[in-house]
C-alpha cells in the first residue's frame, strides 16, 4: 500500500484495514447528497489493566514529533520501563505509622534530656552531715539552714501566749507582768551561724572550716574563744548569756525584747546602710553596737546584710569629710559625738571580725584613723570637746560628756590588740582627767546642779571609765562614785517617764560592772520598767530628758540606749567585783 499524503504534505497514517470507515453525506446547499466520504475511524486500544498501569510507564514521546499508527512503516512499538522496586522495610514501616513513631521518640527523649538536669540539680542540693564539726563544708552549711528552721520554730512557740507572773519592784509605780519563759527557749543564735560549721574540730580549731578563726582563713590564732578578749566572749555563746542572765538578775524577757528591738532597727535602716535622719553617724554606730552586742555579725543569719551595710556607710562616711570624722556635718557639737560613737562600733566590729570570713575592705584603715583623730585632739588634761563654729575638737576647755564616748572608742582599740601610736599614754591620760572631775561628794561632774555637766548626771559616765580603763582598779573612787550615785536613786527612784535614758545608759553599766547590793537595788528597779516601755514595733520612745530632737527620727536614739541597757548582762563581764584591775587584764 502506497503511503498517503495530507494537502499539507504530511503523511497520513493509512487506514486500519480492520475497521470500517465511517460514511459521511456530503449535503449540497439545496440539501442533495453527494457522494460518500470515507473517514478512518481511530484505531482501538484495548485498556490496560489495573496491573499493568502499576507497573509499567508510558514512553514519552518529544514535543513536535510525528505519531504514527500501528501497522505504519514508521511506526515504534512503545517500550514500557518496570517500575522501581521499592524497599519491603519501608513499605512495613510506613504500614505501622513509624513517622509518628520517631516524632514521639524525639519528644520523650527531649524531655527524659531535661529531666536529667532538673534532677541533677536538687541531687547536688546541700545534705546534713552529722559528723562533729559539721563535716565537710557542704554538711556545715546545712547544718546551718537546719539550725535556722528550728530557731524559727522556737521564736514561734515564744510568741503564744504563756502563764503571767508578776514581777513587783520596790517603786510602787513599777510593777509589771511577764511571761513565764523558760530560758532554754530563748532564741539566741549560736556562734556555729556566725562561722559556717558548729563549735566542734570543723568550726574553729584547726580545721577553721567555714572561714573560722585558728589556723584556718580567719584572723584569729588560737582555738575556741581565745581569740576574743576575755571581757567580751560571753556576749556570743548562747549558753554563756542565759548563765549571765541568770546570774545577774537578767530574765528571759530580756532576751525576748532585745530580739524585739532588733528587729525594729533592721526596719529603719536606710537603703543606704544607715540609720536616723540627723546625726547618721551617731545613729548607725548606735544601731551596729546594738547588733554587736549580741555577737551579730556580718556572718549572722538573720542580720548579717544590715550590719554590713552599716559599716559600709561608715567607711564612705569618713571618706567624704575632710577631717576623716564620721560625720556629715561640718558645724555644731554634733560631729565630735557622732565620731566617738562610730569609732567605738568599729572598734567592737575589728574585734569581732576575727571569728568571720568576710571581707570588710576598707574597715581597718577607716577605724584607725578614727582612733588617730580622737589621740591627735586630745587636751593636754585628757578631756576631749568640740567647737560649735568648726564642728571639730577644740582645746578651749573640757567636757566629760564628749570624753565618756571618745573613752569608749580607745577601750575598744585597746581591745582590738591593734597597736596604735599614743594609745596607752591617751588612755592614762583620760583616767587622770576622770580622777580630777570627782568631787567630795564622790560625784564625778559640776557639783552645782543647775549648772551643765552636772554629777547628778555624769557620775555614771565617770565611774564606767574608772572601771574600764583605770589599770589598779582605782577601787576608792569607783566606791565613792558608786556610793553617790546609789543614795541619790534611793531618794530620786529612777522613773523611765522623766528618766534621762543618756545617763541611764551608764549608770546601769557602772552598777552592773560593780555588782553587790547597788546593782540589785537598781536593777529590780529599772528592768521591769525598761521592759514594760517597750512599744509593740520593738522601739522605745524619747521619753524625759532622752528625747533629743537632734538625734533624728524613728525612736533609734532611745532604742539603741534602751537596747544596750538590756545587752548589759553579757556584753562585757563584770570586772568591779574580782580580782581582774581592769577591763583589758587577760
Amino acid at each position: 500500500m502506497s503511503e498517503q499524503q495530507s494537502s499539507s504534505g504530511n503523511p497520513v497514517p493509512p487506514p486500519n484495514p480492520g475497521v470500517p470507515p465511517v460514511q459521511i453525506q456530503s449535503l449540497t446547499p439545496g440539501g442533495s447528497s453527494s457522494s460518500a466520504v470515507p473517514i478512518p475511524a481511530a484505531p482501538v486500544i484495548p485498556p490496560p489493566t489495573a496491573s499493568s498501569a502499576v507497573q509499567l510507564e508510558t514512553a514519552a514521546y518529544e514535543e513536535g514529533a510525528p505519531v504514527y499508527a500501528e501497522g505504519h512503516p514508521e511506526f515504534q512499538q512503545p517500550h514500557y520501563a518496570p517500575a522501581p522496586k521499592k524497599n519491603i522495610f519501608v513499605q512495613y514501616w510506613n504500614k505501622v505509622g513509624g513517622g509518628s513513631f520517631l516524632i514521639s521518640l524525639l519528644i520523650h527523649a527531649g524531655l527524659l534530656i531535661g529531666a536529667f538536669f532538673i534532677v541533677k540539680e536538687y541531687s547536688t542540693e546541700k545534705k546534713v552531715d552529722f559528723l562533729p564539726g559539721g563535716g565537710n563544708k557542704e554538711g556545715q552549711q546545712a547544718s546551718q539552714q537546719l539550725s535556722q528552721k528550728v530557731q524559727n520554730k522556737k521564736r514561734s512557740s515564744l510568741n503564744k501566749s504563756n502563764p503571767m507572773r508578776k514581777v513587783v519592784s520596790m517603786s510602787a509605780t513599777s510593777a509589771i507582768s511577764l511571761p513565764e519563759v523558760p530560758m532554754e527557749s530563748i532564741d539566741m543564735p549560736e556562734m556555729s551561724s556566725l562561722m559556717g560549721g558548729s563549735m566542734g574540730s570543723g568550726g574553729f580549731g584547726s580545721g577553721g572550716a567555714g572561714g573560722g578563726f585558728g589556723k584556718g582563713t580567719g584572723i584569729g590564732g588560737n582555738t575556741g574563744f581565745v581569740s576574743l578578749p576575755p571581757s567580751m566572749r560571753s556576749r556570743c555563746s548562747s549558753a554563756e548569756r542565759l548563765q549571765k542572765l541568770k546570774e545577774s538578775g537578767g530574765t528571759a524577757e530580756c532576751e525576748r525584747a532585745v530580739s524585739n528591738a532588733l528587729e525594729y532597727l533592721k526596719s529603719k535602716q536606710k537603703p543606704d546602710g544607715s540609720w536616723g535622719t540627723n546625726s547618721k553617724g551617731a545613729m548607725t554606730g548606735f544601731a551596729l553596737l546594738c547588733f554587736l552586742g549580741r555577737c551579730e555579725t556580718p556572718e549572722s543569719i538573720y542580720y548579717g546584710d544590715n550590719v554590713m551595710k552599716g559599716i559600709l556607710f561608715l567607711i564612705e562616711m569618713q571618706k567624704k569629710n575632710p577631717y576623716k570624722m564620721f560625720s556629715q556635718a561640718t558645724s555644731g557639737n554634733a560631729p565630735v559625738y557622732e565620731h566617738g560613737i562610730a569609732t567605738y562600733a568599729l572598734g567592737e566590729m575589728y574585734t569581732l571580725a576575727r571569728m568571720g570570713s568576710k571581707s570588710l575592705p576598707g574597715m581597718r584603715e577607716a577605724f584607725e584613723d578614727g582612733v588617730k583623730v580622737i589621740i591627735d585632739n586630745q587636751q593636754a588634761g585628757g578631756s576631749w570637746v568640740y567647737d560649735t563654729e568648726k564642728g571639730f575638737y577644740s582645746p578651749s576647755r573640757e567636757d566629760l560628756s564628749v570624753t565618756g564616748w571618745q573613752y569608749q572608742a580607745l577601750k575598744a582599740a585597746k581591745l582590738t590588740s591593734l597597736k596604735i601610736n599614743g594609745l596607752g599614754p591617751a588612755i592614762d591620760k583620760t583616767v587622770k582627767y576622770i580622777e580630777g572631775k570627782q568631787t567630795k561628794d564622790g560625784g564625778i561632774g559640776n557639783p552645782n546642779r543647775e549648772g551643765g555637766y552636772n554629777q547628778w548626771n555624769l557620775t555614771g559616765a565617770g565611774t564606767l571609765g574608772l572601771q574600764t580603763l583605770a589599770h589598779g582598779g582605782k577601787k576608792t573612787e569607783i566606791k565613792k562614785a558608786i556610793g553617790f550615785a546609789h543614795e541619790l536613786f534611793k531618794k530620786e527612784p529612777p522613773e523611765f517617764t522623766t528618766g534621762d535614758m543618756y545617763g541611764w545608759y551608764y549608770y546601769h553599766q557602772c552598777f552592773f560592772q560593780y555588782g553587790g547590793e547597788e546593782w540589785k537595788y537598781w536593777n529590780e528597779l529599772v528592768l521591769p520598767q525598761l521592759l514594760k516601755a517597750q512599744q509593740p514595733d520593738g522601739s522605745w520612745k524619747p521619753n524625759g530628758a532622752a528625747h533629743n530632737p537632734s538625734a533624728g527620727g524613728d525612736n533609734v536614739y532611745s532604742t539603741a540606749l534602751c537596747t544596750l541597757m538590756l545587752e548589759v548582762y553579757y556584753r562585757y563581764l563584770k570586772v568591779g567585783d574580782r580580782e581582774q584591775k581592769s577591763m583589758f587584764d587577760r
